[in-house]
């Protein structure tokens, strides 16, 4: 009898790991490699990051799969990385000339510890930058910093702090979305959406992952997993709109706009708070990493709950670890918050996260077959 969608979801980092790897073991993964995190869990347990390829070792078109670049998130992404091989969707939706790459974990610190980011407070997904280079400026989280990120936690502090940087946008009440917050920074290691001033743990180990399992392909699809922005359980694709990240319009049902677009829409509109491009990527990296290569690469980012309550709760789990005790009940109460936020306790959510999933899946696949 099959298993529940529901079944596939885990409730902690370490149920997850273990399920993935008897997934991969049901699917007839090629291999299973696991690359030790120098950590350990909340539990003590061991941290890892677990590599399984299904499919030809001979492939030269590959699908990336990756869960986890933001910690907490990896509880969306591991559901989906369980579902897929498990009902051996390969088997149906795969060409003989394919092989898929599950990614499970990059950041199994943020996932074991209920954290979006690493161990060294970097957000993964802002660090593949060039760090020989000058670092990316923030002018936006520069100017209100104290106010993103302030020392005090109360209903007084907070309602000062959200006035000061509506009052900066020129807006009646405080959106989080615009730059400062959202574009990630590289001046606070303590603040949110911190870059990081080097590469950290995951950042290696996904170019060493790079190296071993995608050199060689002529063309790579990637599908990376997040939660947290937009209406809940739906599924939209992010695509940056670079020249190197290939035929994401021809494979995806929808994707959203292109940094081209967002250009024209403020020319347009003369509106200045649009989403903004993002530096440092998962999916740049991929595409830098494999030159020659065709690369389409695409995050998914599943819808939450209302965005000003999952931001709120980004600030908080970051002022509890910078200024407080997470260990305290307050601490506590954050860290619930934000697994909520981003692993919603919705029945529905994970039915609706999966089916999206083998969706998103079967078109990549469908698209390298055309390749």
């Amino acid at each position: 009898m099959p298993s529940s969608v529901v079944s596939f979801f885990s409730q902690s980092y370490a149920e997850a790991r273990e399920r993935f790897l008897k997934a991969a073991r049901t699917a007839d993964a090629e291999s299973v490699d696991s690359f030790d995190h120098p950590l350990k869990g909340p539990d003590g347990g061991d941290l890892a990051t677990d590599v399984a390829w299904i499919g030809p070792r001979s492939a030269k078109k590959r699908l990336l799969l990756t869960s986890s670049t933001h910690g907490i998130e990896g509880y969306c992404g591991s559901g989906c990385q369980i579902s897929w091989p498990e009902n051996r969707h390969y088997y149906r939706d795969a060409s003989p000339d394919t092989a898929v790459i599950l990614v499970h974990a990059i950041n199994p610190h943020g996932f074991a510890h209920g954290r979006r980011v690493t161990e060294d407070n970097v957000d993964l997904n802002r660090n593949f930058i060039d760090f020989s280079k000058p670092l990316p400026k923030n002018v936006d989280y520069e100017a209100l910093q104290e106010h993103v990120n302030p020392r005090e936690w109360s209903p007084a502090a907070l309602a000062k702090a959200d006035q000061a940087i509506a009052a900066y946008y020129k807006m009646p009440n405080t959106d989080f979305l615009p730059r400062a917050v959202h574009g990630g920074q590289y001046v606070n290691d303590k603040g949110t959406y911190f870059g990081g001033f080097k590469p950290t743990w995951s950042n290696a180990m996904l170019r060493r992952i790079t190296q071993t399992y995608l050199k060689g392909a002529t063309h790579v699809g990637v599908i990376d997993y997040h939660t947290g922005l937009g209406p809940l359980g739906h599924g939209d694709m992010i695509y940056g709109g670079r020249p190197g990240e290939g035929k994401a319009r021809l494979w995806w049902d929808h994707v959203t706009p292109t940094v081209e677009e967002l250009k024209a829409e403020r020319e347009r509109t003369g509106t200045e708070h649009l989403a903004n491009a993002i530096p440092g990527t998962l999916s740049e990296s991929i595409v830098a990493d494999l030159p020659g290569v065709n690369v389409t690469a695409g995050g998914i980012e599943y819808g939450t709950h209302d965005i000003h309550t999952v931001l709120k709760s980004l600030r908080a789990d970051n002022w509890v670890y910078t200024y407080g005790d997470p260990e305290s009940p307050f601490g506590k109460e954050t860290k619930a918050l934000v697994r909520e936020m981003f692993y919603p306790s919705v029945f529905e959510w994970k039915i609706m996260v999966a089916s999206r999933s083998n969706d998103v899946i079967r078109q990549a696949l469908t698209g390298l077959s055309r390749a």
